[in-house]
């Protein structure tokens, strides 16, 4: 039931609308707390787990190899198997690269989910202002190890 309502990555079902929809129609008295477990298992089932997730990194950086030979590919994790960073340069972004004004722009946005960490993305842009991304990366932090 509230499942449908995230099929469209671009909707925002929240709890309170969650408590509405199931006192208004359904006629069920529910709290904050179990409106927002069911907001997290509803979207949990159409995208899947963080935890799954990072367990198939592995396998989608070899597709990225195998699909796009030339790319550039890397994770590191930990002794004890938790993941620490994943660096992607697809090849298309690698030989694109040399006909590219040579000035690289790096951003980085915190990623809040409950692992944490920081996308960070090597950018250039050509004459006209279009951007091109060379690379991408998955970091525990910003910092000179990662």
């Amino acid at each position: 039931m509230v499942k449908n309502k995230y099929l469209n990555p671009k909707s925002s079902f929240t709890p309170a609308e969650i408590m509405d929809e199931m006192r208004n129609i359904h006629r069920i008295s529910m709290n904050y707390k179990k409106a927002y477990k069911a907001k997290e298992k509803a979207i949990e089932l159409v995208i899947g787990s963080l935890r799954e997730s990072y367990a198939n990194l592995p396998a989608y950086l070899y597709m990225v190899n195998t699909i796009n030979l030339g790319s550039y590919t890397r994770s590191h994790k930990t002794e004890d198997n938790h993941f620490l960073y994943a660096f992607i340069a697809l090849n298309a972004s690698i030989k694109g690269w040399e006909y590219w004004m040579p000035a690289i722009v790096v951003d980085g946005t915190f990623l809040k989910s409950a692992y944490r960490g920081t996308m960070l993305c090597a950018n250039v842009f050509d004459a006209v202002g279009k951007i091109l991304l060379l690379a991408y990366s998955i970091v525990d932090s910003e910092n000179d190890v990662s």
